[in-house]
């Protein structure tokens, strides 16, 4: 005697319930994913020590070129003065080792001074970024947020396609709610921090003479080289 076995399937009823019961677990763990975002190019632009820091910058960029262009003023006096003696003469090749000491130094000099300033700006940079950090993770904290991600504004301004092309790739969140945007919170916190703390007068960004590498830095941040 043969027997056929039936199969059994279940009906639509307990294949939803079992479905429901299977997901559950994902969406409860994704409800208890808090997630923030912030645009960080925002607060760069718009924290006032950024703004002070990049104004003194600005200022020693300019005292720089000056103090450049009064060196090849110099110089150009010296090489026009050489001209007026005969090269053969002891006077004239006196004259010519002081020119060229003149032009090394100011190589020297300049090269020094750029590579300074970058250096300082690197680490001011650095610095504000840590300065940022450290107070999304403490609005984080506040908020039970697990994840802080940084979104960027699509400028819809961009000059050609190949431009907004790069820029849409680029987008790190396609989507988020007004309501886990930090960026504002972060801001008020660092402009109020940085205002109690003294403001533009707490900085000495920038070296006070030629033998000085560094500036020190504000107490509210210990930026490391």
């Amino acid at each position: 005697m043969k027997i056929t076995r039936r199969h059994s399937y279940p009906n639509p009823l307990q294949l939803a319930v079992a479905m429901l019961l299977i997901s559950v677990p994902a969406q409860f763990a994704l409800a208890q994913s808090n997630i923030g975002v912030i645009d960080v190019a925002q607060v760069f632009e718009s924290y006032n020590m950024t703004r002070d820091l990049e104004s003194m910058f600005n200022a020693k960029r300019q005292e720089l070129a000056s103090e450049a262009e009064q060196r090849r003023t110099s110089i150009d006096q010296m090489r026009r003065g050489l001209a007026a003696f005969d090269p053969s003469s002891a006077d004239y090749i006196s004259r010519e080792k002081e020119l060229i000491r003149a032009e090394v130094d100011f190589q020297v000099w300049s090269t020094h001074s750029e590579q300074r300033l970058k250096t300082n700006h690197k680490m001011w940079l650095l610095a504000i970024y840590r300065n940022t950090q450290a107070t999304v993770a403490k609005l984080a904290n506040e908020r039970n947020y697990d994840l802080v991600l940084t979104f960027d504004r699509l400028a819809e301004d961009a000059p050609d396609s190949v431009t907004l092309r790069q820029q849409i790739l680029l987008q790190k969140v396609i989507y988020h709610s007004p309501r886990v945007d930090i960026t504002n919170e972060v801001l008020n916190r660092l402009n109020s921090e940085y205002k109690s703390t003294g403001g533009i007068r707490s900085l000495d960004a920038l070296p006070a003479n030629s033998n000085r590498t560094t500036g020190s830095q504000p107490r509210q941040m210990s930026p490391t080289p």
